[in-house]
């Protein structure tokens, strides 16, 4: 499968979906807004599903009333489109969306990703973003500003504002020829420099339970279901947590316990080559060599025990 098989798909369809994961992260809204109005500039109807709320951090960033709950959306006869989406369970309840579509596409940058829809489109790349960009050239579409604004956003947000080492030279070059059409300073400047006073609390809370093992080589940091709810916060308040114990100078895998109602949410980071998607995937989750995710049931400290003894032989 190549851009040309998403290109005719969106050719020969009427109605389109788009499904962002769950707990949406700044690639998967990004991709999934910039894709909405190339489609819209294609002359095709389009919308947006997701199941979760957007995190208060981007909602300044992407036009209220787009983002739909699953609940109110039908996908008979559509063409849907899933985007940044790992695996089928990344899509919640818009799952259902695909068992009703007339045609699906799965577009997506993780390695991991074992196909789930009729067109599957797997590449490289170091975000969601880079292949939209991509379809947007194939499909013949000129970026406006808000196109920019979003490629940047997803293309940004999961390369850690251009750090991580999945950035590449196309992260730059696509971005490069961007950054005029939109407002840079304003936009890097909600997503990378303000943080709410929630977030604030949560971050102080987990590095409070800062856990070294292997003599500093792996880091590890919590947050219980009681925290959560002290603070009245959501899935979405805790992205990136992770990244605070990944930037400990002497550590080289991080992981972050979310611990949920009904199980335990894991964000895995590394540095140099050292695989914990390989970890991740034996949780039933999955994503790159340096940064992957599950989420899996059981209690906390035995997961917690089981996660570690596993790192620990990577290091």
């Amino acid at each position: 499968m190549d851009l040309n098989d998403v290109k005719m798909a969106i050719e020969r369809a009427k109605d389109i979906m788009l499904v962002a994961h769950i707990q949406p992260d700044g690639d998967t809204l990004g991709s999934c807004f910039a894709l909405w109005r190339i489609l819209e500039k294609m002359g095709k109807q389009a919308r947006i599903c997701c199941d979760g709320e957007m995190p208060d951090r981007y909602v300044p960033l992407f036009p209220a009333g787009v983002l739909e709950d699953p609940s109110s959306c039908d996908a008979a006869g559509t063409l849907v489109i899933a985007v940044d989406c790992a695996d089928a369970a990344r899509l919640g309840k818009c799952h259902k969306l695909f068992k009703q579509a007339a045609e699906t596409v799965n577009i997506d940058h993780h390695v991991t990703n074992e196909g789930f829809a009729h067109i599957n489109y797997i590449a490289e790349a170091s975000s969601g973003g880079e292949i939209i960009f991509e379809l947007m050239r194939v499909c013949g579409v000129e970026p406006d500003a808000d196109i920019a604004k979003y490629l940047y956003i997803a293309i940004s947000t999961d390369t850690g504002n251009f750090t991580y080492s999945n950035t590449g030279r196309k992260s730059l070059a696509y971005v490069s020829e961007l950054v005029e059409l939109f407002d840079l300073r304003a936009t890097a400047d909600i997503l990378f420099r303000r943080r709410s006073l929630l977030a604030t609390r949560l971050i102080g809370r987990a590095i409070s339970r800062l856990e070294l093992f292997s003599e500093g080589k792996i880091a590890s940091v919590t947050l219980l279901d009681s925290d959560m709810k002290e603070f009245g916060a959501t899935g979405a308040d805790c992205e990136n947590i992770v990244d605070y114990a990944r930037e400990i100078e002497e550590t080289q895998i991080a992981v972050f316990f979310s611990e949920l109602p009904t199980g335990v949410k894991i964000s895995f980071r590394s540095k140099g080559d050292i695989d914990v998607g390989a970890v991740a995937a034996a949780y039933g989750g999955g994503g790159h060599m340096n940064a992957a995710g599950c989420c899996t049931g059981g209690k906390l400290d035995e997961l917690k025990k089981d996660v570690l003894d596993k790192l620990v032989e990577l290091v």
